[in-house]
């Protein structure tokens, strides 16, 4: 009898433990990035991708209409061959590129009749930094832009569980609209659009 209080005090506070620890909004997540559209262009057509996320679901989407509140980091790698316009060769060498880009992101969510699939759709700012090293022309220079670029996003999501979700999504926003930089050809203007895949994870705590 004793032992059988014993088991029964610890299945209440392993119940209440398990109360405690139910999925808060607070979620991360990891992005396979492919697709680039102009940064692909950007780097001779040799590029990739990831990015980071972490997000807030401040309106959860069961409501009917839900709001994500996220931010991001993304780095694009590239490696550039540009020909040379008289010969039309491609000489060794070339131009790497790096680019960095931060964002900062509101997606409304829409609830639907199948559970656990959730699409969305929103705007966000995005601040772009980078370098290039060319062989030829600059040992390396920068291009940061310190202006905030507008952009969209729309995807879906499953949500397997309580804790892990995946989601495909289109992403598309404005960066160099003026050509002033033309030691490059093909750099301007230019405007990333890229589809990311990602793996979700809901923090319990």
């Amino acid at each position: 009898m004793k032992h059988a209080r014993y088991l029964l005090a610890g299945l209440v506070v392993t119940s209440a433990f398990a109360q405690e620890a139910k999925p808060k909004p607070l979620y991360f997540g990891a992005t396979y990035v492919f697709n680039e559209g102009d940064l692909r262009k950007y780097a001779g057509g040799k590029a990739w991708s990831y990015a980071f996320e972490f997000g807030y679901e401040m309106i959860p989407s069961s409501e009917g209409i839900g709001a994500n509140l996220y931010g991001r980091y993304m780095r694009t790698f590239g490696d550039r061959r540009y020909s040379t316009p008289t010969l039309n060769v491609f000489p060794a060498g070339g131009v790497k590129l790096q680019l960095d880009t931060v964002t900062v992101g509101l997606d409304l969510t829409f609830a639907t009749p199948i559970k656990g699939l959730v699409p969305y759709a929103g705007l966000n700012l995005n601040y772009y930094d980078g370098t290039k090293t060319d062989s030829f022309l600059a040992p390396k220079y920068s291009f940061e832009d310190s202006k905030a670029k507008a952009g969209v996003r729309m995807g879906i999501q499953y949500r397997f569980n309580d804790s892990w979700s995946a989601a495909v999504d289109y992403n598309f926003t404005e960066w160099r609209s003026a050509r002033t930089e033309t030691r490059i050809p093909g750099v301007n203007p230019m405007n990333p659009s890229w589809v990311g895949l990602t793996a979700r994870y809901n923090f319990s705590y």
